[in-house]
């Protein structure tokens, strides 16, 4: 997961209208992150509906893809604000309480645009 999020944040540094591909990496590094995440909840015997009092280390790195999605202003598309908030809010819902209302404060404002 790390590797495709430094190959989405090169791609993007490097030539930034590569929007698909960016994305592409992105989703993958977010899918793998969510996915450890959950092993990691799992393991922890953490009940899927409870809020973790600390997140486990991939949910703060699903975390920070997330916000480093939100800040990449200039690869957004007008269907991509409601893509983006859609998983900022579904994120939040693993993250710390904290965590979670950044990522949803972060959402909120891509609902608005």
């Amino acid at each position: 997961a790390a590797i495709q999020e430094m190959m989405a944040l090169s791609t993007y540094l490097l030539d930034p209208s590569r929007s698909k591909e960016i994305f592409a990496h992105l989703e993958t590094a977010l899918f793998s992150y969510t996915r450890a995440a959950e092993e990691e909840r799992s393991s922890s015997g953490g009940g899927p509906t409870a809020r973790p009092t600390t997140a486990p280390n991939a949910t703060r790195l699903a975390t920070r893809l997330c916000l480093v999605l939100s800040s990449a202003k200039n690869i957004m598309t007008p269907e991509r604000h409601l893509e983006v908030a859609d998983l900022l809010a579904s994120a939040s819902s693993h993250e710390t309480s904290l965590g979670a209302a950044v990522l949803l404060e972060q959402s909120s404002s891509h609902y608005y645009k």
